[in-house]
Formats: C-alpha cells, sequence, structure tokens
C-alpha cells in the first residue's frame, strides 16, 4: 500500500512538472511572422523602422521531471512575445543560461522588438 502511495505522488508531481504552457500552432504563426536582424540595419534608409520595446522569452525547468530547458524554446517564446506587439522584426541582445528560485534551470533571451515599415 506504501509501494501505491509513492507513485501516485510520483505522478501527481510528474504531470505537474511544467509551469510553462507549450508554443501553440497560433504561437508558431506568429513566430514565423518575426525575423530577425542585426542592430545596423535599423540605418536602412529605404524603410522605417518603429520600436516597439525589449521583449524576452524563457525556457525553464521547474523540477528534475521536467524536460530541460532549451536556447530554442526561448528564442521561440521571445519570438511570440514579439509578435503580440506586432512586431516584424527582432534585434537579439542576449541568451543567457542560469537559475532562480523557481526554475532548477532556464535560458532567459531578451531583444528589441521592432515594426518594419515601408517609406511612404
Amino acid at each position: 500500500m506504501k509501494y501505491l502511495s509513492v507513485i501516485a505522488v510520483l505522478i501527481t508531481v510528474a504531470g505537474c512538472a511544467t509551469s510553462q504552457s507549450p508554443v501553440s500552432q497560433v504561437d508558431m504563426a506568429a513566430a514565423d511572422a518575426v525575423e530577425f536582424m542585426r542592430p545596423y540595419e535599423l540605418s536602412r534608409n529605404d524603410v522605417s523602422f518603429v520600436s516597439l520595446g525589449r521583449v524576452e522569452g524563457e525556457s525553464c525547468q521547474t523540477n528534475m521531471f521536467s524536460d530541460k530547458p532549451t536556447q530554442q524554446e526561448a528564442l521561440l517564446r521571445m519570438k511570440v512575445a514579439a509578435a503580440a506587439l506586432g512586431a516584424n522584426r527582432l534585434i537579439l541582445r542576449s541568451c543567457e543560461q542560469g537559475q532562480t528560485d523557481s526554475c532548477r534551470a532556464r535560458w532567459v533571451c531578451t531583444g528589441d522588438a521592432h515594426q518594419l515599415q515601408p517609406l511612404q
């Protein structure tokens, strides 16, 4: 009976292993509309750029049963955040690996979201 209790607890913990929701197909489509660019491209004079602010994406491993965080997931989540602001361009500023009280391991990527617009 004690063995069954331990199994029940492990199943419950494994079921609650991820605090982040998976990236949906809608999010993936929005992220695909956002392209990375180099900072020097902001000086182009054939288009204009509107700065929409700083965005962040995180991939977090909450406990030993959840998936390991990846830089690719953090980058994807950053693109999703940029798309939510209406951006179509993104300048990557940094990606760092670390941990916090709530994430035993994590990747965090930050960047600047921009909207490229043709000149009027």
